[in-house]
């Protein structure tokens, strides 16, 4: 069975708790109509409060958003696969030829306990989202 790739961006970390919650909200605000965006993580964890609150520092609401499993299908049907850490390149099924696979290598936030590593991170993942719609042709202007 062949999978057809969708104009989808899959944003994936270990627990969909901060980091690729992250990118998903920021290219949800930044990105045209007709892209799909998804994240999602290898094990289950509730977002992070911390999460919540520097992105709606920034005026974007996460009331919506909820912790994701990795969905093969959706993996593999992807058009850009985003790994937002080095642990999940290891622990990550093999991306699929023909998928683009990114590595953002954004360090964990959370273990720190300090809300201004969350907000370094988010701040840095806004410019490889906002780089990434760019090159892809789906950056809107808000």
């Amino acid at each position: 069975m062949m999978l057809v790739k969708s104009n989808r961006i899959y944003f994936i970390c270990i627990q969909n708790r901060c980091r690729s919650q992250i990118a998903e909200a920021w290219a949800k605000h930044y990105a045209t109509d007709d892209l799909v965006i998804e994240s999602a993580g290898i094990e289950h964890a509730d977002i992070h409060p911390h999460t919540i609150q520097v992105m709606e520092e920034k005026g974007i609401a996460m009331s919506g958003h909820v912790s994701k499993t990795l969905d093969l299908k959706k993996y593999m049907s992807s058009e850009y696969v985003v790994k937002m850490c080095e642990q999940v390149a290891e622990r990550c099924p093999v991306v699929p030829f023909g998928v683009k696979s990114l590595a953002w290598d954004i360090k964990d936030p959370l273990p720190t306990g300090n809300i201004e590593d969350v907000r370094v991170a988010r701040d840095a993942i806004e410019i490889k989202v906002i780089a990434l719609l760019k090159e892809m042709g789906k950056f809107k202007q808000v």
